[in-house]
Order: C-alpha cells, then sequence, then structure tokens
C-alpha cells in the first residue's frame, strides 16, 4: 500500500504543476457554463424578455342590459393579467393601425387586432349575428418565442368563448324545446356568461401552467437556475480529460523507459497499476471538489444534501478514472490517447447529454442516455438539484459504479498482458 501512495504521490505532484492542464480541469468548465448560464437566464432558471405586445380592442359590447360580457374586454384582462407580468407588457393603442405601425417599427413585438364583432359572433344566437370572426395577431417574424407566447394566451382565451358559445346554444335548445321560446335568448345569455366566468380563471390558469410546482414524490422540487444544471454536465466532462491526462502518464513513462525500469523493483504490477487508478482518482475527486465548491461560491448554486452530492463526487470520480484507464489501456502511445480519448470522451458526452444541462428528456433520447455512465450520473445530478436525497439515486450511483468495475477490470487485464 505504501508503494501505491508513492506512486501515486508522485503523479499527483506532477500533474498540479501542470499549469495548461489545470486550466482545462478547472477554468474551462467554470467558464463555460457561466457563459451559458448567464446567456440563458442566470441562477434564475431559463428566462426570457418580457414580449412587447400591442392591443387594439375594437369590440363592441353586447346589446344594453346583456348579461354576457365583452369578450374583447376580456381579452385585454387576460393579456395584462398579473399572473402575465413577467411574459407580457401589454399597452392598449387608438386604432388598429396604430398597433402595426408600432410593430413595424420595433416598439412591439405582437399587435394583437380584436375585431368589433368578435362578441356578436361568439355570443349572437339568432340569424343575424355572424357566425365567424376572427383576431387577428399581427407579428415580428424574426421573434418567435415572444409570438408563440402570446398566440396561446390568445388562443386559450378564445377556446374558452367557443364553450360560452356552446353553451347559449345548448341552453337555447333547452329553452325551446320546454316551450318557452321568448325565455331562451335570456337562457342562453346567462349560460355563455356563466360560462365565460368560469372560463376566465382557467384559462389564465392554463396560460402560466409552467410556473407551477413541480410535485416529485409529493414535494415541490426546487427551483434550478441554468448554471447549475450546464456545470454538472461540464464538470463530468471536464473529469474526463482530467483523468486521461493523468492515466497517460503510463504511456510517457513507457516511451520514456521509466515504467520499465519500474517494472525492475520490488513494486509488483498490481501496485503500480493501483498507483495509477489513485493518482486518477485523486486528482478528478479534487476536480470536482473544486468546481462544486467554486459553483456555491460564484453562482450561488444550491447542490443538494450534502451526503447525496459527496455519493455522486466519488461514484463520477471512480467512473472518470477507470474509463481513463480503459483508454489508455487500447491505444499505444500518448499522441493516440490525444486523439482516441478525445473522441470517445465527446461521443459519450453527446450520447449522456452533458451540454444540455442534466438528464430531462422523456424521449427516445432520454433511453439513449441510460446506457451511457455520464447520462445515469447526470440523472443523479437532476434529481439532487430538485431536492432528492440519497434514495432517489440509488440507480444513479449504482450503475456508473458498475461501468467502473467493468472499465477497470479491462483496464487491468489488458496492462497485465502487455506488461507481462
Amino acid at each position: 500500500m505504501r508503494r501505491v501512495f508513492a506512486i501515486a504521490f508522485k503523479d499527483l505532484r506532477s500533474t498540479y504543476r501542470n499549469i495548461p492542464a489545470l486550466a482545462m480541469m478547472l477554468a474551462a468548465p467554470l467558464a463555460l457554463s457561466a457563459l451559458l448560464g448567464f446567456a440563458f437566464g442566470g441562477s434564475s432558471g431559463y428566462s426570457v424578455a418580457a414580449t412587447k405586445v400591442a392591443v387594439v380592442n375594437l369590440d363592441t359590447a353586447p346589446a344594453q342590459g346583456s348579461q354576457t360580457p365583452a369578450a374583447g374586454a376580456a381579452i385585454v384582462d387576460i393579456l395584462q393579467s398579473p399572473d402575465l407580468k413577467d411574459l407580457l407588457t401589454v399597452s392598449e393603442k387608438a386604432s388598429a393601425q396604430a398597433a402595426r405601425t408600432s410593430v413595424d417599427d420595433g416598439e412591439d413585438v405582437v399587435a394583437v387586432i380584436i375585431p368589433e364583432d368578435l362578441s356578436s359572433a361568439i355570443f349572437g344566437i339568432d340569424a343575424a349575428a355572424p357566425q365567424t370572426a376572427a383576431v387577428e395577431l399581427y407579428q415580428n417574424p424574426t421573434q418567435g418565442i415572444g409570438d408563440a407566447i402570446v398566440q396561446s394566451v390568445v388562443g386559450q382565451s378564445l377556446l374558452a368563448f367557443n364553450g360560452a358559445r356552446a353553451a347559449a346554444v345548448a341552453a337555447q335548445g333547452v329553452a325551446t324545446a320546454n316551450g318557452d321560446a321568448d325565455g331562451a335568448g335570456t337562457a342562453a345569455q346567462k349560460a355563455a356568461a356563466a360560462f365565460v366566468h368560469r372560463s376566465e380563471g382557467s384559462s389564465r390558469t392554463l396560460a402560466v401552467a409552467s410556473r407551477a410546482p413541480d410535485l416529485r414524490g409529493g414535494r415541490a422540487a426546487k427551483q434550478v437556475g441554468i448554471t447549475g444544471l450546464v456545470l454538472a454536465g461540464m464538470m463530468i466532462f471536464f473529469m474526463f480529460f482530467g483523468a486521461s491526462n493523468v492515466a497517460r502518464t503510463i504511456l510517457t513513462e513507457e516511451r520514456d523507459g521509466t515504467l520499465p525500469r519500474l517494472f525492475t523493483t520490488p513494486a509488483t504490477r498490481s501496485s503500480i497499476l493501483g498507483g495509477k487508478f489513485t493518482s486518477t482518482f485523486l486528482t478528478v475527486l479534487v476536480q470536482a471538489v473544486i468546481i462544486i465548491v467554486c459553483g456555491r461560491l460564484f453562482f450561488g448554486i444550491d447542490w443538494g444534501a450534502l451526503d447525496a452530492v459527496a455519493l455522486l463526487i466519488l461514484v463520477a470520480a471512480a467512473v472518470a478514472a477507470s474509463l481513463g484507464l480503459f483508454v489508455i489501456s487500447l491505444v499505444r502511445t500518448p499522441a493516440q490517447a490525444g486523439a482516441i480519448g478525445a473522441g470517445v470522451y465527446l461521443v459519450l458526452a453527446l450520447l449522456g447529454g452533458n451540454f444540455t444541462g442534466t438528464a430531462q428528456s422523456g424521449t427516445t433520447y432520454a433511453t439513449v442516455q441510460r446506457f451511457t455512465p455520464n447520462g445515469w450520473l447526470l440523472v443523479g445530478w437532476n434529481e439532487i438539484l430538485r431536492g432528492g436525497g440519497i434514495g432517489d439515486i440509488v440507480r444513479a450511483l449504482l450503475i456508473p459504479l458498475a461501468f467502473a468495475v467493468v472499465f477497470f477490470a479491462v483496464a487491468v487485464w489488458r496492462f497485465r498482458k502487455r506488461f507481462a
């Protein structure tokens, strides 16, 4: 064991004197995560600027004494709802031309033009009432996100009004069938009004459904910033490269002739390989701890339960160290190690989702992620970042650990054959 730690200490001392390697191991993941995090919302999560909306309400109210509300005014109220203030900034315009001009001049992103016959089309149940009415959205084609938000809100509002029209027609039919032809219109108006009043709240709720808590096992998930999600992926990715830099010393010493001389000493081959694995493991372990601490201090990332974080870091270090030795066992020169290793780590990162934050997809890609050790590690980080504990990440610990055991076993087998 003393020889194992002596070899590990020698490699560690060499690694931490290599400034370019340290920059890639520590500075690169922090810098990339900071840039991506600040670009997409920082510690508050994904965010977009509030969309500027110009509204023109040309809709006329129903006849005096009617119990139905004006549909145009209801849509304006929904757009100006406090629930949507972080998504929409609404200003009312005097005319449709003024609203379109504000979009053309870049003052607003979308103009919502409500026609004058909207209420008549929705609540009118006689033959003279218009059958259709269209709310015009005059959009800036370069602002796709803002357009989509406004379309969703207006579309859901109109769905509620279509329900009101259906309720009015049904109420009219029931009144007529009961022989109350004179009261059919009043019954229809009451039904439409009741439907609209019930639907206004649900329209707002649907428009901001993404803001509702994500319940996980009966508890509300934490709000997670994009910086923490990205940094978890970048940390694992650069741990692979950090492990590769240390494991590559096997090839460097073989080329320089120091490794064959080391085999002539009383140190066994198992001790030498154990020392190489220990130095690689400790290097990436320290790397991960530094990144975690810097993420907390510089970006305010709440990584979650300390025990779960510690276990994930230990397993990630084991995976990175064993994978580094496995890749080195497949090549003959440091140049091959750099080229082939970079390709292996890049493919694993693409398949495992290191460049897209933590694994949350429900598509085929999520299935592909589960075939990689780093994909399972990201599943674990996703759980604890959102408030999970050790019980939530058992599989995310055991499966990558199984990968690590297989990588290490194959590496030891190949090195023993190679240096027999």
